[in-house]
């Protein structure tokens, strides 16, 4: 079913987004045991997307105007090596500051290429996109259940050394992938401003922004929140493998069910579906009540993930794909990563976690509004693309 690079591909994606659960699920726990307050906390959980917001773009027009997306991957991956052993040093709020700035200037790039190379691989081979990026989710999940069962043991200051390991596998498996071979022509500088000056492109990206804001709060302070409800690490593992392991159900299937709609009502179902789960949120007690909410969270995130990403493959030309896919992580994942995380940390320090989710759901709505505007502004005359040419998902 699947050729050598296919295989080799899922692979990758299986340790690359092992090593962003990392951060993104247990570094939270690591900076409030060594004494920081939650707007530091905050502060620091948006220097990575800062980082991307300056690094992605560039290193994305590297990889269309040399046509080589492995070249690229395996420079962030070296890049994110050498700065992580200085990382592991580091013990003061500025320190990690300047450090980690330094390495989400490489590694924030890994897992957009890595999942343009998956599309690409894809259509070259006839594939499922949806199947092949379903084994980053697999890696995200089953390495939160580990890490968190690992870390309630051996104690969350080890973290690091974890980081580490995953990203000297990651470049290992990087050595043997394939670039894609369509694309003949090489990106230009003049290419990237005329992508720049596309506003139906950034329009899209500026409404789907509004739900994705929430759901980059909720990776970054979803561990905070079970602890704070009298939960514990492998807690924290659990919850965030059963919403991955759900993600990757609705992934696997998107071949079966995508077609039946446009892409921008999808969006609008997941954005629904974001509102009532932080609602919800919003007034439990029990952290095993987390649990059972995030079984929402593979539908809400595979749906939005899988929908947005395949109109914005649509809308750009085939010698841009990787600095379009890059674009879409720096916007959808990058610049809310950073907004959620600055306001989110305010908001628990002033309020409280109930309020923080309350009003993630208001902008969850807000954002489904929008997408109903730009629906009938750009799509409404449009005929829905269901031929073969486009994306497998």
């Amino acid at each position: 079913m699947f050729r050598r690079n296919s295989s080799r591909v899922m692979l990758f994606l299986f340790f690359s987004y092992s090593t962003m659960t990392i951060f993104t699920t247990f570094m939270p726990v690591f900076f409030r045991e060594n004494g920081l307050t939650n707007s530091e906390i905050g502060t620091l959980l948006a220097v990575g997307p800062l980082a991307a917001i300056l690094s992605q773009p560039i290193m994305g027009f590297i990889s269309d105007k040399y046509k080589s997306i492995k070249m690229t991957l395996l420079i962030c991956l070296i890049g994110s090596i050498l700065i992580s052993l200085i990382l592991i040093q580091v013990s003061s709020f500025i320190g990690y500051v300047i450090v980690l700035f330094l390495f989400f200037s490489f590694v924030s790039s890994v897992n957009p290429l890595g999942d343009s190379l998956a599309k690409q691989t894809a259509e070259e081979e006839n594939s499922s996109f949806g199947y092949i990026r379903m084994w980053g989710s697999l890696g995200f999940g089953v390495s939160a259940l580990v890490v968190g069962y690992i870390l309630s043991l051996i104690g969350v200051s080890s973290i690091f050394f974890l980081i580490l390991a995953c990203l000297v596998i990651t470049f290992l498996i990087a050595l043997s992938l394939e670039n894609p071979t369509k694309v003949s022509k090489k990106a230009t500088i003049l290419d990237l401003v005329k992508m720049g000056t596309e506003p139906k492109l950034f329009i899209f990206l500026f409404f789907v922004m509004f739900i994705s804001i929430t759901h980059r709060t909720n990776d970054n302070f979803l561990g905070l929140y079970i602890l704070e409800l009298g939960g514990d690490e492998s807690y924290i593992g659990v919850a965030t493998f059963i919403g991955v392991a759900t993600e990757c159900i609705v992934l696997a299937t998107g071949a079966f069910w995508f077609r039946r709609f446009h892409e921008t009502t999808f969006i609008m179902i997941a954005g629904i579906l974001y509102c009532i789960r932080w609602l919800l949120m919003a007034i439990i007690t029990e952290p095993s009540v987390v649990l059972v909410l995030q079984l929402l969270h593979g539908v809400t995130f595979g749906i939005l993930f899988l929908s947005a990403f395949q109109y914005t493959s649509k809308i750009l030309p085939s010698h841009l794909q990787a600095t379009g896919h890059v674009l879409f992580y720096t916007i959808l994942f990058g610049v809310s990563a950073i907004i959620g995380t600055l306001a989110g940390g305010a908001i628990i320090d002033y309020f409280s976690m109930q309020v923080l989710y309350f009003l993630m759901s208001i902008l969850a709505a807000i954002g489904v509004g929008l997408l109903g505007i730009y629906r009938l502004k750009f799509s409404a005359n449009s005929k829905k693309t269901q031929n073969e040419s486009v994306l497998k998902v």
